[in-house]
């Protein structure tokens, strides 16, 4: 609704949704690029999501995140995960920043102009914006999490933020709303033309992500969707314009098995349209060469993903080996290209001579290719651990973790997530306990001097040693 929201704006020409943010948001730092509001709409704003972010800072689960807070430390950060248009991204921070920017165009607070401009001329009686857990009515559901096993608590929202969550519905407000998706009033018909606008990246790949809806098949049908989720709460919002179905779920149990649920249900009123070929090419691989072969045996490194992969020769075969122990064959269909064997994607693996390095080049189906360049795996020394230990602090975060050695190796602490262990994963790369990643940093005389830390939908939030 936030999406819509901004269309209105747009089409009223209180707005362009190619205007800057900073336009809106002057209080935001320079990133060195321009970040428009089609980004945030899209999620290709390279902009940081605030909830991982806390979790960085410290803020535990429960700890309530409001609106003014996502600003604050938005206001704070120094660097993108990516140049704007460039990637996509789900961000949180992209739809609160997009609700600000509401308040500030319409002057009114998000909540009173959503009602007025959105829910109350669509019919949505019983839909509104809640952001502190109060604005609740006679026929508002309880929220319930499982604490252990057929116990239930119920939940608390600590999300209050708007913009990206926080409108509380019911299924028949919802169906009003997607009635007017498959066959739009004239009053909404523009706007709703405008929300369905997808978006190219830079590289020219396509973005199914439009303003707040995905548009993608789902069984070769067209489909129009989002999810949503809370504490307690999830929602399943599916449209099917060429059939003229939609489907609503609502649940308030966190646990439940929902998406499950929704397959058996559109089974029974979606015909399977996708495309399914009389005859899958059959793929004879080429005689591998041993003597070629030996020179792709290594370990590699992804620096973007931040993982590993091995590449070893047993017998006659060439494996591909993960950390998690499982392999793939890699079976040979040109020279330098294989394609890994025992799974259903096409995962194709080329390895190429770089300045006289051989590397890896994986590329799944669609997605865009990763590059892996070989690298020492070899366990670090104790000189190595010892300088990885140290006081880091973040000054957009305003945080510190302290980084030491004991008898079971690395460890980390911070003073609200306690203490945690840390996995060497190659020489200046830790795992931070599954939770993050950390890169060091080297001076020129071999000094760390600190290290960027990469985690779900967060790149590289840089602490300085102490």
């Amino acid at each position: 609704f936030t999406g819509l929201g901004i269309a209105l704006l747009h089409e009223d020409g209180k707005l362009s949704i190619d205007d800057s943010i900073q336009m809106y948001l002057s209080e935001l730092p320079n990133f060195g690029h321009t970040i428009t509001i089609r980004h945030l709409l899209h999620h290709t704003s390279g902009l940081r999501s605030t909830p991982e972010l806390f979790a960085l800072a410290g803020w535990r689960d429960g700890d309530p995140i409001r609106t003014e807070d996502v600003f604050n430390f938005m206001c704070k950060q120094q660097d993108l995960n990516f140049a704007p248009g460039s990637e996509f991204m789900y961000s949180n921070t992209n739809y609160v920043l997009l609700a600000i920017i509401i308040e500030r165009v319409t002057k009114q607070h998000f909540s009173d102009w959503m009602k007025s401009n959105v829910f109350d001329p669509l019919g949505m009686t019983n839909t509104y914006v809640d952001e502190s857990n109060l604005h609740r009515t006679a026929n508002t559901t309880t929220p319930y999490m499982e604490e252990n096993e057929n116990q239930f608590v119920s939940a608390q929202n600590s999300s209050l933020d708007i913009g990206a969550s926080n409108v509380y519905s019911s299924a028949a407000d919802l169906m009003k709303w997607m009635k007017q998706l498959n066959n739009p009033d004239k009053k909404w018909e523009s706007a709703i033309e405008l929300m369905l606008t997808k978006d190219s990246l830079t590289n020219g790949m396509s973005n199914e992500y439009a303003f707040g809806l995905i548009e993608d098949e789902y069984l070769g049908n067209k489909r129009i969707f989002h999810t949503g989720g809370i504490p307690g709460y999830l929602s399943f919002v599916m449209n099917f314009p060429d059939e003229q179905l939609s489907f609503i779920v609502l649940t308030n149990y966190l646990d439940f098995k929902a998406h499950q649920r929704i397959e058996m249900l559109l089974s029974l009123f979606l015909k399977d349209r996708s495309h399914k070929p009389n005859n899958t090419e059959h793929i004879i691989p080429a005689p591998l060469n041993l003597n070629q072969a030996e020179k792709y045996v290594a370990n590699y490194w992804s620096h973007s993903k931040n993982y590993a992969r091995s590449v070893y020769l047993e017998n006659d075969t060439l494996w591909y080996l993960r950390p998690n122990g499982s392999k793939s064959p890699l079976l040979q269909i040109e020279d330098s290209v294989f394609i890994l064997g025992g799974i259903k994607a096409t995962v194709r693996v080329q390895f190429r001579d770089q300045d006289g390095v051989i590397c890896m080049h994986v590329k799944d189906g669609e997605k865009a290719e990763q590059n892996f360049v070989p690298y020492d795996n070899s366990p670090p020394t104790s000189p190595e651990l010892d300088a990885y230990g140290g006081v880091y602090y973040s000054p957009e975060l305003e945080t510190s973790y302290t980084i030491y050695v004991n008898n079971e190796g690395l460890m980390g602490y911070h003073s609200r997530h306690g203490y945690f262990p840390i996995e060497v994963l190659k020489k200046g790369v830790v795992n931070w306990s599954g939770m993050a990643v950390s890169k060091y940093k080297f001076d020129d005389a071999g000094k760390v001097i600190g290290f960027s830390v990469t985690m779900d939908r967060v790149k590289d939030v840089w602490f300085m040693k102490k």
